[in-house]
């Protein structure tokens, strides 16, 4: 790149407040994982392996999801899609994309809905054994309108940078809460109902029309087929920001607002006292804030074990928390060998079980 180029790139950031800007994508490198690094046999919605991604997805065969170490250079991970059943005869709603939900809170600066509505880049790599035309979307669900424009994978199995800039929004504002307000989608797979609108190019009310409506291959077609991305920043104006690299602690906090997880054997979990012969109750914090009290699931009804006096004794409860707030639950426990009342005890978890929180948007 020559030098005239560089710094025309650079003044256009500064005119845009890149300069000064932030990457609005949490885990935009893949980096945390804390679910699973790889899970098979996926047909249906979920967030499977890194933090922050979802995908939906519905007759699109079977894949398999990782958290893959294949990456460009300055990245050391991926999220990686590979087909494993394929489907090469779509029906009309088939679908599968991958996807980033935003609370409406975070992304106030791109003030959408007011006449100064600001442009939107997002910067990824890419990389697909599958050459073609894909489709990168927003969705404003406050207001019901989509935005979506096509990127093109030009060589097989060869990491790609692509920037894609789309108009503000001069329509609809976004809610200022923790809600989710907006979302990025990359589109992989869709059925004639997705693709069929012609409405990419302009902000427009939703219609199922235009959600992939620029992609033209079907990913699913034929088995080992994959897709990876890494490196998604999206940020405020109409070019790209250098990716911000965040350590591997800090993204791991701003992941675990939305999800966290206990899963070794002696984590700590709580702190209280015998409110009966066979009842515990035990206050615990969060290893951070959550973004709403979360749900609570449990591996098994024994999960956790309460040491008193230097004696433990397991738990009998698969629904363990009551008073659930965005910092803390109250353990309210039912014990299987009693213990004195009013005796402080101290609960943890035992050996093979897990405790998952759950506040994703």
């Amino acid at each position: 790149m020559s030098k005239a180029r560089q710094l025309a790139d650079l003044g256009n950031q500064i005119d845009d407040g890149a300069i000064t800007g932030s990457n609005m994508v949490i885990n935009g490198a893949m980096t945390v994982a804390q679910r699973s690094s790889s899970v098979t046999g996926v047909t249906s919605i979920g967030y499977y392996t890194c933090d922050r991604w979802n995908t939906p997805m519905s007759g699109a065969g079977t894949w398999t999801i990782t958290q893959s170490t294949d990456a460009p250079d300055g990245f050391a991970n991926s999220l990686k899609l590979a087909c494993t059943t394929a489907n090469a005869s779509l029906s009309a709603g088939s679908y599968l994309y991958p996807r980033y939900l935003f609370e409406g809170q975070d992304i106030q600066q791109l003030k959408k809905g007011t006449s100064s509505a600001e442009s939107i880049t997002v910067s990824f790599w890419v990389k697909s054994n599958k050459t073609g035309t894909y489709h990168v979307g927003y969705q404003d669900q406050d207001n019901n309108r989509l935005r979506g424009e096509a990127y093109t994978i030009n060589s097989s199995s060869t990491w790609e940078y692509k920037v894609v800039t789309v108009d503000g929004d001069t329509t609809g504002t976004l809610d200022n809460d923790n809600a989710s307000s907006l979302q990025l989608h990359f589109w992989l797979v869709a059925g004639s109902t997705y693709t069929n609108g012609g409405g990419s190019g302009s902000w427009a009310p939703t219609a199922n029309g235009n959600y992939g409506d620029t992609l033209d291959v079907n990913l699913a077609d034929t088995v080992n087929n994959y897709w990876q991305i890494t490196g998604v920043c999206l940020n405020v104006g109409d070019s790209a920001i250098a990716f911000p690299h965040q350590s591997y602690g800090d993204e791991l906090q701003r992941c675990k607002r939305y999800y966290q997880e206990k899963s070794s054997n002696g984590d700590a979990l709580a702190s209280g006292i015998w409110y009966g012969s066979s009842q515990v109750l035990a206050y615990g914090k969060f290893d951070t804030t959550m973004r709403a009290a979360p749900t609570i699931t449990v591996s098994s009804s024994d999960f956790a074990s309460c040491y008193t006096r230097g004696t433990a004794r397991s738990t009998l409860d698969s629904s363990p928390c009551d008073n659930i707030r965005v910092n803390e639950t109250r353990y309210n426990l039912t014990v299987g060998v009693n213990g004195t009342q009013g005796d402080g005890t101290h609960v943890q978890l035992r050996s093979n079980e897990a405790i998952y929180f759950d506040a994703e948007l």
